[in-house]
């Protein structure tokens, strides 16, 4: 672990008016297969209410996500990187962000995946008939000018979804609204998130395969922020795989954003170099503390601030409850 920046600005910390003006996508996704600089969903600054029900690591590494419950239908995201926070709000309709060939996607019950599309792998630019997470086939093709659908299959066979996007163009070359989503849902309960863009990408994340299948249900999180000096605090949360910790600072413009790299069982400890001291112990337990020394130097005495304690009844790993999918909806980009 290092205290590595991102190597470039997220889009979604910028509102859809901007975004097409400034940098162009780059990283994993080749030039070719650059998606619109534009995203819905996303509002910088805004904070819809609600109660922070958990956090989650973006997959780049460079930041987290607050989940925050407003209803049962209405979720939101603050995301914070290193260069300050913004907003995803899924109010009703599933929302989703590309930054970067990084895709943020939450549902409107506050389900949440964080991917990096990799061309030909997992993220395919239409028209054509390709097969994503999961085994479902999707068969892109372009309806207008900034307008495709994408129909998905069962890998059993039979068509069940169209997604369709509806891209608006303001007059002056700057595009909103440019991602349609969907959490599909086996009869077996298991999900993948699929997002098609207004250029025809479409890409699709399996979220229990990167989550070794553990529910995001809020009734098994916990989560807590301390503050552990020098203007510092430890976003703290707990859930059955296990304690996270992501650390932020305001600065003097007063925007917040992550100063170290967050920490989870599978990396419980800043390294020497970081500046600070802080590591996790009992990671693998019931009781998982953060121990922390900000101040004072190496003869300065540690912190202990034990993680908020998960739910009785949520140890394990479990399974979505969510219905399957029947019939032939259309979901459009709004």
């Amino acid at each position: 672990m290092s205290l590595t920046r991102p190597t470039a600005r997220r889009l979604g910390l910028l509102c859809a008016a901007t975004v097409a003006a400034l940098v162009p996508v780059v990283g994993t996704v080749p030039a070719a297969m650059a998606a619109p600089a534009a995203h819905q969903g996303v509002v910088a600054g805004q904070n819809p209410g609600g109660t922070m029900v958990r956090t989650e690591q973006l997959a780049s590494g460079g930041g987290f996500v607050e989940i925050y419950r407003v209803s049962a239908s209405h979720y939101w995201g603050r995301i914070v990187t290193y260069y300050g926070t913004s907003v995803i709000d899924a109010n009703g309709e599933t929302a989703a962000l590309q930054d970067n060939g990084e895709y943020t996607f939450l549902t409107p019950q506050g389900h949440f995946g964080d991917w990096i599309a990799v061309s030909g792998k997992n993220q395919f630019r239409g028209p054509g008939t390709f097969t994503i997470a999961r085994g479902y086939t999707a068969i892109v093709e372009q309806t207008g000018k900034h307008q495709w659908r994408a129909k998905l299959k069962r890998p059993a066979g039979g068509a069940f979804l169209t997604l369709q996007t509806h891209a608006v163009d303001d007059g002056h070359g700057r595009l909103s609204h440019v991602y349609a989503g969907e959490e599909i849902v086996d009869p077996g309960g298991k999900a993948i998130y699929v997002v098609l863009s207004a250029d025809g990408i479409i890409t699709s994340f399996d979220p229990q395969a990167a989550t070794g299948g553990e529910p995001p249900a809020d009734k098994c999180t916990a989560t807590r922020v301390q503050s552990i000096g020098a203007g510092t605090l430890a976003h703290m949360s707990n859930r059955p795989s296990g304690p996270r910790v992501s650390f932020t600072s305001v600065y003097d413009d007063g925007k917040e954003g992550p100063v170290l790299m967050p920490l989870d069982k599978n990396h419980p400890a800043l390294p020497a170099d970081a500046g600070i001291l802080a590591r996790i112990t009992g990671a693998n337990t019931a009781a998982p503390e953060l121990v922390t020394r900000v101040e004072g130097g190496k003869g300065a005495p540690e912190a202990v601030t034990a993680f908020p304690a998960v739910p009785k009844g949520c140890r394990g790993t479990g399974t979505s409850s969510i219905p399957g999918t029947s019939g032939l909806p259309v979901r459009t980009a709004r």
